[in-house]
């Protein structure tokens, strides 16, 4: 069973994909009455048209947390347009800190993915509450900023995007690091179809794609609710595939202490293993940036006496 807490837009449209992909039977939790069981019943009638056999079920109670192989977090604030996913950091943090121990209480052996902005810091706190595995508590991550690269790339190029292998780490947020030398096309590196002045406005358009979807529309679902659906699919069917996800580092990379965006083998036991790319100066450059950007995060949750006990 599939546990997804917070039934705004995203956690909805994450269900949706989640159904349409015929995976495992779900459980919606959200405090708002009402709005997890209505969200069950619609995405039940369009099972039921499709002939998709899941069931669906909605409640306000995390008790019905009990048995779920894998809890999705999506409950919080959303971004708005001019707002940073650190600037987020104040509102949702108590948030995480609540769902975090109700997830620890009924689903214990879980494998926990986290959604919630800012991503990679709501991770790391999420983690620190828990004390679960950090094999089977990470994020999102880079998955959705790799997406947007393949489309932006796609269209400067003119080429399919199922030729595109796009890479990007670091925090999911304005510091992400683009891996211009592991991206490639047909197995070229993107430097070497992009003059630097394409290169540098692509990725421009990339570390504000985000605020540009949610001024037009209102917040980010479609995108976010695929990068999360694809690596759902590759924990339950032990598909062991590469998936850019926030994760705990211990050494890796040359770095302890921070959950960030980076590559890794995605099956049953969460994250099998973390890949370990050769970065070159210039990114090896952004990457320390984007790690000393939510070291700064982390302390700033512990000003908040309230986290020291977890962080310490």
């Amino acid at each position: 069973m599939i546990g997804i807490i917070g039934l705004g837009k995203v956690g909805s449209t994450v269900a949706e994909h989640l159904v349409l992909r015929e995976l495992d039977d779900l459980v919606l939790i959200d405090i708002v009455k009402g709005l997890p069981q209505g969200n069950a019943l619609d995405l039940s009638h369009m099972a039921s048209e499709l002939d998709i056999e899941v069931k669906i079920k909605g409640s306000n109670d995390y008790k019905d947390l009990e048995g779920s192989d894998i809890v999705i977090l999506t409950a919080g604030f959303p971004r708005t347009s001019d707002m940073s996913r650190l600037d987020l950091l104040q509102k949702n943090k108590a948030i995480i800190e609540q769902i975090s121990s109700k997830v620890m209480e009924y689903a214990p052996k879980s494998k926990v993915i986290v959604v919630t902005n800012p991503l990679d810091t709501m991770t790391y706190l999420s983690l620190k509450i828990t004390g679960f595995d950090r094999n089977h508590l990470f994020g999102v991550g880079s998955e959705l900023d790799a997406a947007r690269l393949t489309f932006y790339l796609s269209s400067t190029l003119n080429i399919p995007r199922s030729s595109i292998d796009t890479f990007v780490i670091g925090e999911h947020g304005d510091s992400m690091t683009v891996l211009g030398s592991h991206s490639k096309v047909d197995g070229v590196p993107v430097k070497r179809l992009l003059n630097p002045s394409e290169f540098t406005d692509i990725v421009d358009k990339l570390k504000k794609s985000g605020a540009e979807v949610i001024s037009l529309k209102g917040s980010t679902t479609f995108g976010i609710a695929a990068a999360t659906s694809s690596i759902v699919e590759s924990v339950i069917k032990d598909k062991r595939e590469v998936h850019l996800v926030s994760f705990y580092l211990d050494g890796e990379y040359g770095f302890r202490d921070v959950c960030i965006g980076v590559p890794a083998i995605i099956g049953k036991n969460g994250v099998e293993r973390v890949i370990e790319l050769k970065l070159d100066e210039d990114e090896e450059k952004r990457f320390k940036k984007s790690v000393e950007v939510l070291k700064k995060s982390i302390e700033l949750l512990m000003e908040d006496e309230m986290y020291r006990g977890y962080l310490a």
